[in-house]
């Protein structure tokens, strides 16, 4: 299995256009806040001060979630390739079960989805450190290594469970696009949260990559939210905290929350190679 893991890997980071691609979602959230949302978001809080400061680790927690999401689903769809390649087919004719065949993908694909996001994480530190001095606690950085691993296991089991049914490249590859596309509006960076309709915040809501930015916004930003004068809590307006049920979840609640969904995720990945076999030949 580790041959495998190896494998895709490589497959995966020898395309570099592959690569680039997989991270496109995250570059247009990060060049939408960079030319579009800072100098509006900016001119909107004028009144508070360095408002940039905590924007820019609002908008980085954003494109942390989104880059989860799209580098894992590109690094899943090296499953349908290889079965549309047969090469899935023949990798089974050898002694390895079907279980770990599909945790290799499983596994590399966890390895690509946190790999991305520790180099969106410097691309983006290096970027506002140079534009807006922002300066970050080096205590912070094992937390967000944290929710880093788990939200790529997370995103990868979740990915590897729907590519199970996906025998067609092209279906993959166009689901790829219009996943980069929403992914951005489902866990609210090209927009505030509290700036959506309420139906799209219901939506946002029951996606676990909303979840996973919120956690990268609260150990990211911290104590550092302004007092703002508005009815509305900035917190639950930037999407900072999610409110569900009337409560502003924490950050232990956030993990909590996508921490269940990845263990129902493997249970229901563990139970599709029991109860559907005939699906992974």
């Amino acid at each position: 299995m580790t041959a495998l893991i190896r494998r895709h890997l490589a497959l995966y980071f020898n395309n570099k256009a592959s690569v680039f691609f997989s991270l496109m979602g995250a570059w247009i959230a990060f060049a939408l806040y960079i030319l579009f949302l800072q100098k509006n978001m900016q001119d909107a809080w004028s009144g508070l001060a360095h408002p940039e400061k905590f924007l820019d680790k609002w908008v980085m927690g954003g494109v942390l979630a989104v880059t989860s999401i799209t580098t894992t689903w590109s690094g899943a769809a090296r499953l349908v390739r290889d079965k549309e390649s047969q090469k899935f087919a023949d990798f089974l004719l050898t002694d390895i079960s079907p279980l770990k065949l599909n945790l290799s993908y499983l596994i590399s694909t966890s390895i690509i989805g946190a790999a991305m996001q520790l180099f969106m994480y410097a691309i983006m530190s290096l970027y506002f450190s140079w534009q807006d001095d922002l300066r970050f606690e080096a205590s912070s950085f094992p937390k967000i290594l944290g929710v880093i691993l788990l939200s790529a296991v997370m995103a990868a089991v979740l990915n590897v469970i729907i590519l199970q049914f996906i025998h067609s490249l092209e279906v993959a590859e166009r689901l790829a696009v219009i996943i980069g596309t929403a992914s951005g509006f489902l866990v609210g960076v090209y927009m505030p949260v509290g700036g959506l309709p309420s139906v799209a915040q219901h939506l946002i809501k029951l996606t676990p990559g909303a979840y996973v930015a919120s956690a990268f916004r609260e150990i990211l930003i911290g104590n550092g939210i302004p007092q703002w004068q508005s009815s509305q809590n900035i917190k639950e307006y930037l999407g900072i905290s999610l409110k569900v049920n009337g409560h502003l979840l924490t950050l232990s609640q956030d993990l909590l929350l996508v921490s269940a969904v990845l263990l129902v995720g493997l249970m229901l990945l563990a139970l599709l190679q029991l109860v559907k076999r005939p699906l992974l030949r």
